[in-house]
């Protein structure tokens, strides 16, 4: 409850004055929550404590803007501006931001950051008996960006093309018209190229590029060369990648060992619906969420069920995919012998083979360096101790060198901040790990608040930012304000600084106790 909301003004139509009412506590909606039962969870207990960032702003306006007040003129729009860079200034120092996000570590080991993180102050592994042990970072190790090999170990860059050639398409107002199949698919970025007479469009001998480090398609970028892109990032190293090649089906003659779209049971009966890949034999290797890139293929398209039903023209595995389908008009190059297809899209010819030696990458977009698969598959050879015994104490001097940072039992981690991931040392698997981490109090609406105890470091924090980004404000009163700032941000410190004299003499006596070195 803020400076405002804690009363009421009601005004006196008799005198004109303003008379202030205590609103008080309801102490019953307070312990009895939304639902009137205490402690079921839904309550919000020790909110007096602080104040909304909104009442924060409301009382700045009140109490510092206005004629006659220190800051004649300011929109709100600049002082929430300010309050919110103020409020995360002061959540990595000053308040208690510290935040605790619990997880239990997979096989993988590897587990998100959190999605308000900004920086983390410590992270545990928690025992059996509910007591947190610390984990220390490591240093000597990373996940760094590995590329794919050539055979003669030169890196290696993708150069995978579709050739779209499509004789009499025609964009009329920006719409496709006359050869183009009604309701199929039309890129997005058809807007200039070869022809141009009036309002008419025509598009011949473009190229696409699908692979998985595709940069561009020639659409829009007059590109109608026979020559294969050339991409300008080389291939990472994934952690896992299966191509399959489209080639002549082994027993049916003017047939792809590859089909698109068209899921047929053995039955006989099908469904064209563009959200299945069926493959003549099974390439092996390939996951749910795997990424797919392939001539035809939209952006985004990833795996989602292994489970389809196969034919018996493609005995191997159907994949099914995600919307959207296929994109068939790149796929119609009147070019091609058998044009115009039959079955237009698909990877299917009566005649020809146009498809053939063209891939389809399934990927798994996460990348791997060997520094990260070695790290993750070392077991380690420490192992935890009751401390009851002289197990590690005399170590009959094999502790000469050791490095203190290694010196524990508890396993180690480092962040890669590049891919968002904590990575975990492999005696850290199965294990549910606390991390307590800071955030900057503005990832959600309930959290833009204030500790009381901080308030007025806010209103200081608010009003030297306003001051000090005006113009024609004099320099000693920008530094006054400073000064101000910096005192009232100690002040809040020292009152959240939390010290408890009983507390602090109960761990001095501690003290006295001999420390082993």
């Amino acid at each position: 409850m803020g400076l405002l909301d804690s009363f009421t003004q009601k005004q006196n139509a008799q005198t004109g004055e303003g008379e202030l009412i205590d609103l008080g506590l309801d102490s019953k909606a307070y312990y009895g929550g939304f639902d009137g039962v205490q402690r079921t969870g839904n309550a919000n207990y020790g909110n007096y404590q602080f104040v909304s960032l909104e009442d924060i702003i409301s009382s700045f306006i009140v109490a510092y803007v206005g004629e006659g007040k220190i800051i004649s003129k300011a929109s709100r729009t600049d002082i929430a501006f300010h309050a919110q860079r103020s409020l995360a200034e002061l959540s990595f120092d000053t308040l208690k931001s510290v935040k605790s996000f619990e997880i239990e570590v997979p096989p993988s080991l590897q587990i998100p950051l959190p999605q308000d993180y900004v920086h983390y102050t410590k992270l545990s592994w928690v025992d059996a008996a509910g007591i947190k042990r610390i984990i220390y970072p490591t240093s000597k190790t990373s996940n760094p960006v590995s590329y794919q090999q050539e055979t003669t170990g030169d890196l290696k860059f993708e150069t995978n093309t579709w050739k779209v050639n499509i004789q009499g398409a025609y964009i009329v107002d920006g719409a496709f018209t006359q050869n183009q199949i009604a309701g199929e698919d039309t890129p997005d970025d058809l807007t200039d190229d070869v022809f141009d007479t009036g309002n008419e469009k025509v598009y011949t001998d473009q190229y696409i590029e699908y692979g998985i480090t595709r940069s561009r398609d020639s659409f829009g970028n007059r590109i109608s060369s026979d020559n294969d892109f050339v991409s300008k990032t080389p291939l990472p190293q994934y952690k896992k990648e299966v191509r399959h090649t489209i080639a002549a089906h082994s027993s049916i003659a003017n047939k792809n060992n590859t089909l698109y779209g068209v899921n047929v049971n053995q039955s006989g009966s099908s469904t064209n619906d563009g959200m299945v890949i069926q493959l003549e034999d099974d390439p092996g290797g390939l996951e749910v969420g795997m990424s797919v890139f392939a001539p035809g293929m939209p952006d985004n398209t990833t795996i989602t069920s292994l489970e389809g039903t196969t034919s018996v023209t493609f005995p191997g595995i159907a994949i099914e995919i995600t919307n959207p389908p296929y994109q068939k008009w790149k796929l119609m190059d009147s070019s091609l012998p058998d044009y115009p297809p039959t079955n237009p899209g698909k990877p299917i010819v009566a005649t020809g083979s146009y498809l053939y030696g063209e891939e389809i990458i399934f990927v798994d977009l996460n990348s791997e360096s060997n520094s990260w698969n070695k790290y993750r598959g070392h077991t380690s050879t420490t192992t935890t101790d009751d401390y009851e015994d002289d197990t590690y104490w005399p170590s009959e001097g094999s502790r000469y060198g050791l490095d203190p940072q290694h010196a524990q039992a508890n396993g180690s981690y480092y962040i890669d901040d590049n891919s968002g991931n904590i990575h975990f040392g492999s005696a850290i698997s199965g294990k549910t790990v606390v991390l307590d981490y800071l955030s900057d109090s503005l990832g959600t609406d309930s959290e833009m608040k204030v500790h009381k105890f901080a308030e007025e470091a806010m209103y200081m924090c608010i009003a030297y930012a306003i001051m000090s980004t005006r113009a024609n404000i004099q320099e000693y009163i920008v530094r006054r304000f400073q000064k101000q700032k910096f005192a009232a941000v100690r002040t809040a410190k020292l009152r959240l600084s939390n010290l408890k004299l009983e507390e602090l003499t109960q761990i001095l006596r501690g003290k006295s106790k001999q420390i082993k070195h």
